[in-house]
């Protein structure tokens, strides 16, 4: 059964009033009690005053005489000698009591000359008050007189009083009572007010203050109580002004803005992401993005946010209701315990800056580092030659060689960029055939020797003879082993070591390298196809690239170090012809590197299928 406050009050008060009358009523008891067995004792004293100016002539009557003097005193009159021997007895005959030295009233009255007591009678089966007086006699040395009655006089007196207690004490209580419920009202409705003012602040309209009418405890609390409305209503309305900017900044994003549910259905939508998507947000909102724009791209991205800890971006290409490339940055909402609450997406139209992109990318074609290697190897042997080489006849010619071939080699890039951007553009093919990696491997090594001479840089080819050929654009292949090795040559200090490797990678090995069964690699950047593969690697014992910069290193123009890049002759292109090469040939590349250790790029190109010779 629920109580209320005030009935709890009330039954409070009841219990605490009804328990301080029962021990007051006690104490009054025992007190009144007390007072009534002393009364009882005074009279019996002064009965025994009496008595005691005829008792030593009129004891030899016996119990004869104690009859006649109970009928005038109205008391059992027993008269005891020094020795506890009854000589006398109003109700008993003497003759058959036994000695009564041991009882307590007697005991006393020998010791102190009088002695009381109130106990239970043998001898006539009843409770009795006793007052005992010692009285001193010439021939028979003293005798004790003692009077009693029945205790029910005390009782008698007793219950009166009880009852008058009684009476009182339910007038009190009830008095009590009705005060206690006057007052527990009191509170009640106070505190009914109280909760209908907070419902009226939870469910709202906002009630009005509360008044205060008191200056208690319950007063205090209605002041905290308007003082919390008041704060809460400045809050609501601050949170009410937040909301309409954040709705007028939503409006006015040029970028469109999704907010999913925990369930990946869109409750938020601004007016740029239905144009983006030529969305009408009552119809949008409750269906999940998949249902309305139908993106598999941003499904993944969503989804790819709700994985990680941090945002994820990605591009997103629609291709209704015209083909357009979106930058898409996903990050997913958590509350305090981690668990998700929803994703906000945001989307920029970059097509036209991938167009913009496109553009440059052509125009890097005039302006590649890529020119930088042929032209530094033929300036090099002809400063060689114009100082003193040209005395050596066998060398001359051997450096003419290699100047002949540079210079060759120089057309060939320049013919290689211009087909780059037509390979980025899809305009052009490549000329697959079986490629030797021993081959393509030494002469990519042979076009840098002499600038790692110059450093000190030890150049090694490891490449096993069972190492199969390799399905790929031969000039390709060499112009991406050039470009590596010549950045591992740019970026090792002197007395380090380069190492051009290669193996072969079936493609359950592939598989099992993907399933995470070798060792977990350091940082890595990488794009990978499980395929029947060779496998080239190109090691540095260089200087290593932070962990932050490797998923940027085959970017266009992104340089590690700017200031170092520039000292060592880079451009920033390298790595990105680099990629774009290698996925033209259904390859993979793979960037591993440890700062201040070095940096290993693998890539892999398919396996030649048997046949011919590889050409050389």
């Amino acid at each position: 059964m629920r109580l209320t406050i005030a009935a709890k009050s009330v039954l409070t008060v009841f219990l605490l009033i009804a328990f301080s009358l029962t021990l007051v009523g006690l104490y009054l008891a025992h007190r009144e009690r007390e007072a009534l067995t002393n009364q009882v004792v005074a009279r019996l004293e002064a009965l025994t005053s009496l008595l005691a100016t005829e008792t030593p002539e009129s004891v030899v009557f016996g119990d004869a005489w104690a009859r006649g003097a109970a009928v005038r005193t109205k008391a059992r009159v027993t008269v005891i000698a020094a020795d506890g021997r009854v000589l006398a007895d109003s109700e008993e005959p003497s003759r058959l009591l036994e000695n009564h030295r041991d009882r307590p009233e007697v005991s006393a009255a020998l010791q102190s000359g009088s002695g009381r007591a109130v106990r239970f009678s043998r001898s006539v089966n009843r409770d009795l008050v006793y007052f005992a007086r010692s009285v001193p006699t010439a021939v028979s040395g003293p005798l004790l007189l003692r009077l009693s009655v029945p205790l029910r006089e005390v009782s008698e007196g007793y219950g009166e009083f009880r009852r008058n207690f009684l009476a009182i004490a339910a007038l009190s209580l009830l008095g009590a009572l009705a005060i206690a419920i006057l007052w527990a009202r009191g509170i009640a409705r106070q505190l009914r007010r109280m909760v209908a003012f907070a419902r009226g602040v939870s469910q709202g309209p906002m009630p009005d203050r509360l008044p205060v009418t008191s200056r208690d405890e319950l007063a205090d609390l209605a002041e905290a109580l308007n003082s919390m409305a008041a704060d809460l209503k400045d809050t609501l309305q601050r949170l009410e002004a937040e909301g309409r900017r954040s709705r007028t900044i939503m409006e006015s994003m040029g970028e469109g803005l999704l907010v999913l549910d925990a369930h990946g259905k869109i409750s938020l939508l601004n007016p740029a992401a239905e144009k983006l998507f030529g969305l009408d947000h009552r119809t949008a909102l409750g269906q999940t993005s998949l249902e309305v724009i139908r993106s598999h791209e941003l499904d993944d991205l969503v989804k790819a946010a709700d994985r990680a800890d941090a945002g994820t971006s990605a591009e997103i290409t629609l291709v209704y209701p015209r083909r357009r490339t979106l930058a898409g940055t996903a990050v997913a909402m958590r509350d305090a315990q981690g668990l998700m609450r929803g994703t906000v997406v945001a989307l920029r139209d970059i097509t036209q800056l991938k167009r913009l992109e496109e553009i440059r990318m052509e125009f890097v074609v005039n302006v590649s580092h890529e020119l930088r290697t042929p032209l530094t190897a033929i300036r090099g042997y002809a400063e060689t030659l114009l100082g003193g080489g040209l005395a050596d006849g066998e060398n001359a010619r051997k450096f003419l060689e290699i100047i002949h071939r540079h210079s060759e080699r120089l057309g060939r890039l320049l013919n290689d960029l211009l087909e780059l951007s037509n390979i980025e553009l899809q305009r052009t093919a490549l000329h697959l055939r079986a490629v030797s990696c021993a081959d393509a491997a030494r002469q990519g090594v042979a076009l840098l020797a002499a600038e790692a001479d110059t450093k000190g840089i030890q150049l090694v080819t490891a490449i096993p003879e069972d190492v199969p050929s390799v399905l790929a654009d031969r000039d390709r292949l060499v112009q991406i082993l050039v470009n590596l090795i010549d950045n591992a040559v740019k970026y090792t200090p002197q007395g380090g070591k380069v190492t051009v490797a290669a193996r072969r990678l079936t493609a359950e090995a592939q598989v099992r390298r993907g399933a995470g069964e070798t060792d977990p690699p350091p940082p890595t950047t990488s794009a990978s196809r499980p395929i029947d593969a060779v496998e080239i690697s190109v090691s540095d014992t260089g200087v290593g690239v932070p962990a932050k910069d490797l998923p940027r290193l085959t970017e266009r123009f992104y340089r590690v170090d700017k200031a170092r890049s520039r000292e060592l002759g880079g451009t920033g292109l390298g790595l990105a012809i680099v990629k774009h090469l290698v996925a033209a040939h259904e390859g993979t590349l793979t960037i591993e590197s440890r700062l201040g250790e070095g940096t290993q790029v693998r890539i892999t190109f398919p396996a030649a299928p048997s046949g011919p010779p590889p050409s050389a």
